[in-house]
């Protein structure tokens, strides 16, 4: 029998090896996987970011900079301005306002919020958090 228990332990000592090597790897991937998406994240910022200000630069730029200027002037921009600021503090809008602030308070709400500001913190940060779905490392 001890020659069996020792077959058994060793055999438990090599599973063991293996799924700790394994959980390691599969971490490592995760983390990896993260970071390559935030490089890919920050490449395509940057180029959104270069292609934002040579529009900007750009006379098809300049010119719709001026039309949305001479727009946001317009009589009829101002009055919807009004009736914007009307309805903001409108009844309605108040009840609204409440309704939505109460609804932030439920705790799946918080939750799905907190995650969302994990993941964007994470990745603005650069920080390789290597979490899953679950908060698990």
């Amino acid at each position: 029998m001890s020659e069996i228990e020792q077959r058994l332990k060793a055999l438990a000592a090599r599973f063991s090896e293996w799924w700790g090597s394994s959980a390691k790897a599969a971490r490592e991937r995760r983390a990896e996987s993260s970071a390559q998406l935030r490089r890919e994240a920050k490449a395509r910022a940057r180029q959104a970011a270069s292609r934002v200000q040579d529009f900007r630069e750009s006379e098809r730029g300049q010119q719709a900079a001026s039309k949305l200027s001479d727009l946001r002037t317009t009589e009829t921009a101002k009055r919807a301005e009004a009736a914007l600021k009307d309805l903001r503090t409108s009844e309605t809008a108040k009840k609204a306002e409440s309704a939505l602030a109460d609804l932030r308070q439920r705790e799946p709400v918080k939750k799905a919020e907190e995650g969302a500001r994990k993941v964007l913190n994470d990745l603005f940060s650069g920080s390789g958090g290597g979490s899953d779905a679950t908060g698990d490392h």
